[in-house]
């Protein structure tokens, strides 16, 4: 497997190779935000070369799977080899970035062409409703807010949007002041679907991706030689018992309980309390259309939170390619295929995978199936309050 790192200029040219770092570290992920890391010796062509640029395209056999800018360096200098060749120790340079598909923040406006400013302005309307197939929304989303469809202002710069072959499902967007990045992948997602933006010539190119449900034909365990070593992580969900308050106060409030337990932790009883009370109990007139009965209300709510704190299986694997199997041919991001553990087989999606090289390693491939086990605790939070804010803020 051939890996090309090639770093580019600020107007997206390719100016040079680096294939002498000390280390190595592409994180390429399916419906999430990309990151990578280069570490390499100071004062050499490469170091000078990497200041000089501002991201890199990373191939594979002449694919590009990867691009982004450079948003951080940092030089440090260890002990290591003192008294050789470098009396002073090892000096050495890290360069960290993240992807292209993460480069750019977007709000979605309600009238995506019409622009806020300082002076204050309304939208004017309340929201820009979207039906279509799953890909032609999500890329008529992005165009809107953020490639050539967008307030020139809101571009961004070398964004192209190609014509959608209409992928996915029949899907409705109607979104008003949530993140771009997040309903899109909610969307995606949904429709099972990947997208991402990926550098080809000097553009910045949104693709979409289908995932393959490989269950039925790939597996992946140490016995059947495709794997050398593997981490397995599991963690108990954040809350199996659910009770939501709807509407009211004190004893007038309408309470519902809703139980998920996890089959992962038997036993495990985890409650939590979800104020709701903005889920009206009554219509507010008899032509209120937007009213739902608050039993159907919380049980969305409790679907959601349920899902969101679930148990978590994780499983990363150091890949041994063997016949049949080639990494970005025969499986690759976002594929749903199982692993063999002594505790049962985990079935999910390769979620992200990591490319590694070092000088003494080698170069290493490391899917990762199943969700993060990593994800602050006090982030999932600041996440799902994120989340009702916008939904409080779209009414």
């Amino acid at each position: 497997m051939e890996w090309t790192v090639r770093v580019r200029d600020h107007e997206r040219n390719m100016i040079g190779e680096i294939d002498d770092e000390q280390e190595l570290e592409i994180r390429d992920r399916h419906l999430g935000h990309g990151a990578w890391k280069l570490v390499v010796d100071a004062d050499t062509d490469s170091a000078a070369l990497l200041e000089e640029g501002d991201g890199i395209v990373f191939e594979v056999n002449g694919r590009t799977v990867f691009s982004g800018p450079t948003n951080r360096h940092v030089s440090e200098v260890t002990d290591d080899n003192a008294g050789t060749n470098r009396p002073g120790g090892a000096e050495t340079t890290t360069f960290t970035g993240i992807s292209d598909t993460s480069a750019f923040r977007r709000t979605i406006y309600p009238a995506p062409g019409t622009a806020i400013t300082a002076a204050g302005v309304k939208q004017p309307v309340d929201r820009t409703t979207l039906t279509a197939p799953a890909e032609t929304v999500i890329g008529t989303l992005i165009n809107q807010h953020a490639g050539p469809g967008a307030l020139v202002a809101r571009r961004h710069p070398g964004l192209i949007i190609p014509t959608s072959l209409g992928r996915g499902p029949t899907i409705t967007s109607a979104e008003r002041f949530t993140d771009l990045h997040d309903h899109t992948f909610t969307l995606a997602a949904g429709a099972h679907l990947g997208w991402r933006v990926v550098q080809h010539g000097t553009s910045l190119v949104f693709e979409v991706y289908e995932p393959r449900d490989l269950t039925g034909e790939m597996g992946f365990s140490v016995e059947l030689g495709n794997v050398a070593g593997y981490t397995y992580e599991l963690t108990p969900p954040e809350v199996t018992h659910l009770i939501i308050g709807a509407g009211g106060e004190g004893k007038d409030r309408l309470l519902f309980e809703f139980a998920q337990p996890s089959p992962l932790w038997p036993g495990l009883r985890i409650e939590e309390f979800k104020d709701s009370r903005d889920l009206a109990l009554e219509p507010s007139s008899d032509d209120d259309t937007d009213w739902v009965p608050p039993a159907t209300a919380a049980a969305q709510q409790a679907e959601e939170r349920f899902a969101e704190a679930a148990a978590v299986q994780t499983v990363a694997f150091d890949l041994l390619p063997t016949e049949g199997l080639v990494w970005g041919e025969d499986v690759d991001l976002g594929d749903r295929v199982n692993f063999d553990t002594p505790r049962g087989t985990v079935t999910d999606i390769i979620r992200e995978v990591v490319y590694q090289r070092t000088p003494a390693e080698g170069q290493q491939v490391t899917p990762i199936v199943g969700d993060t086990v990593h994800m602050p605790r006090t982030y999932r939070a600041l996440r799902r309050l994120r989340r009702e804010v916008d939904r409080l803020a779209a009414t």
